[in-house]
């Protein structure tokens, strides 16, 4: 009686353990979350403060830094960062809301994008410095969900991820961050271009549009390295007067003064300025600077610029304060910018075609001229 008396103590006793263990268990993982609360607390009172921010994706980083009232990109040599772009995310991050809790198991953070260090790029780490060494917000970024739009962060230290509604894009790509619109030339300002020992010469017509013919015998362009045949100066026709219509940048960095590839370096004669774009080749990439000069006496540019309303629409820079803005910078281009470059030359030089209807009309130079 006394043996089963003591059973029944030690059953009652385990049952109770068992119970308490499932009712805290219970507590850890259901308590009560406050749906809707700022996921990184505090940084609406903070984002003043905020003066540096790095992010890492896939190995890759880059810094942005506050200089005076000036953002920079200190990955591209300190080159201008565009501010409403770094804006938009730190009110990214200010804007996420607590969802729900999700795993607090350090195994399963790859399950969401959240582990780190991370090679796979699908998530990112992002870091808020003030003026001390120790960043104000330290966060990993994970997978984006839709419907409603979520993603999945932790804290950097902390196992416990969460789902919080709204998400940011931590892009690592230079381009992303800077203004990357350096020209964006209306139709019709370029008038004349010289490239690689070939002279196009626009003529504007009655109805205000500008054609091109090829000027033979151009005493302003250098000896090139290309046989200038029927199908390549089509081409060139086609691609060299538009050139400038949309001119953007991959990344930036500061001059390094080496000797620019006459073959993909054209000059642009155009109605208020002359620009000439010196290219260096490196790899698979091609890095360009810039000469420009206004002139003098050239109608003014205001009627073109007023009917600009977005970034990239086309307008006529100031060739003065252009060329001071970007003395000293190489820029690099998209590979579509460099192919339209290259692409007369691919041309085959044995393929003219005689009866070509829109084969490019010649201008002889007058002499003396």
């Amino acid at each position: 009686m006394k043996s089963t008396t003591i059973t029944v103590v030690f059953a009652l006793a385990g049952l109770s353990l068992v119970g308490a263990y499932f009712a805290l268990s219970r507590t850890e993982f259901t308590s009560t979350i406050e749906r809707g609360a700022p996921f990184v607390i505090g940084l609406s009172d903070k984002a003043a403060s905020v003066r540096r921010i790095e992010i890492d994706r896939s190995g890759k980083q880059i810094e942005l830094i506050k200089q005076g009232e000036t953002w920079t990109l200190a990955s591209s040599d300190g080159y201008p960062a565009h501010f409403e772009t770094i804006k938009s995310l730190v009110s990214g991050l200010e804007n996420l809301k607590v969802d729900d809790r999700m795993t607090a198991l350090a195994d399963r953070h790859e399950k969401l994008a959240l582990a780190w260090p991370d090679d796979s790029g699908r998530g990112a780490r992002v870091r808020l410095y003030g003026d001390a060494e120790q960043p104000l917000y330290d966060l990993v970024l994970g997978e984006e969900r839709g419907s409603p739009r979520a993603q999945f962060v932790r804290r950097m230290g902390e196992d416990q991820c969460w789902r919080v509604l709204g998400s940011v894009s931590a892009d690592v790509e230079a381009q992303r961050w800077l203004d990357a619109e350096l020209l964006s030339i209306p139709d019709g300002e370029v008038r004349g271009v010289l490239f690689n020992g070939l002279e196009l010469r626009g003529i504007e017509g009655a109805d205000g549009k500008v054609t091109y013919a090829v000027v033979d015998q151009a005493p302003l362009a250098p000896a090139g390295s290309v046989e200038w045949t029927e199908p390549r100066l089509a081409v060139a026709m086609r691609s060299l007067p538009s050139w400038l219509s949309r001119l953007e940048m991959m990344d930036v960095r500061k001059s390094t003064n080496t000797a620019a590839d006459p073959t993909i370096s054209p000059t642009f004669d155009m109605v208020r300025g002359t620009l000439t774009v010196h290219a260096v080749r490196e790899s698979d990439a091609v890095w360009i600077s810039f000469s420009a000069t206004p002139k003098a006496g050239a109608p003014s540019a205001e009627a073109i610029n007023a009917k600009k309303k977005y970034s990239g629409d086309p307008c006529v820079p100031d060739w003065t304060e252009f060329s001071a803005k970007h003395s000293g910078w190489e820029f690099k281009l998209p590979e579509w910018k460099l192919t339209a470059l290259e692409e007369a030359a691919k041309m085959p030089a044995d393929g003219v075609v005689e009866e070509d209807p829109n084969r490019p009309t010649r201008v002889p130079r007058p002499s003396g001229g």
